[in-house]
């Protein structure tokens, strides 16, 4: 019940709202101190220690991932007024995703992987189908014009990136701290990017593969450099 109500949910449709309310710029923006949040909420909630390797990898993965992203500041509104509360709701999101992270370490103490995620899913879609009657009732009535290509997409996100990816996520937890696990994050952007030139042929830029290095660098160093935080193998 916790993941889903304080984790799941948050870190889906509360993004989406937020990211409704506010930018899209600002949504990329704010969500690049995911690894962060995660990080201190490790710290209050696990007792894990944040030593200067671990501070200093997720450093050095948020540089890589500023270059790598080239955030457009031209169109960031973080100070505007008028964009506030789609930016607080943005950063509940992200403290929602931080909880499923941190908490789902300490069930994987008690849990395998595939039940904490199972289960986790489960209670979040019971949850979700009275809000999705209250908030959006017409999106029911169109599922039944979904083609077989679209089910086919749905399938394909379920079984790859909600299903297998977030089982190796679990595994990852549970053989290290959520601190070190969370620099990992930092990589989203840079394989976005190489997924995008493979799959769909867009433009590698000098400045893409560039911050590829800080982001590859902070990951390797917290997973393999510091020993003296609790990490490694449990």
């Amino acid at each position: 019940m916790l993941l889903a109500a304080l984790g799941l949910i948050p870190g889906s449709a509360v993004l989406a709202w937020g990211t409704q309310l506010s930018t899209a710029s600002n949504a990329a923006l704010l969500y690049l101190t995911l690894p962060v949040v995660t990080a201190v909420m490790a710290v209050a909630l696990l007792r894990e220690r944040m030593t200067l390797v671990r501070w200093g990898s997720l450093v050095l993965a948020l540089v890589g991932v500023l270059i790598v992203s080239g955030p457009d500041w031209r169109h960031t509104n973080l100070h505007n007024m008028k964009f506030l509360g789609g930016n607080i709701i943005i950063l509940l999101a992200i403290t929602g995703s931080a909880f499923y992270n941190v908490y789902s370490k300490s069930l994987l103490g008690r849990f395998t992987p595939l039940e904490v995620l199972f289960f986790g899913y489960m209670v979040a879609a019971a949850l979700s189908v009275p809000l999705v009657v209250w908030m959006e009732p017409s999106s029911l009535a169109a599922i039944r014009s979904y083609t077989p290509g679209v089910w086919v997409s749905l399938v394909a996100l379920s079984v790859v990136s909600w299903g297998v990816a977030m089982l190796l996520w679990m595994h990852l937890l549970r053989r290290l701290d959520v601190t070190q696990a969370s620099v990992s994050i930092s990589l989203l952007p840079l394989l976005g990017v190489l997924f995008s030139a493979v799959l769909l042929k867009e433009k590698v830029t000098t400045a893409m593969l560039v911050g590829g290095l800080p982001t590859r660098a902070g990951t390797i160093l917290t997973t393999s450099a510091d020993t003296s935080g609790g990490g490694g193998v449990a």
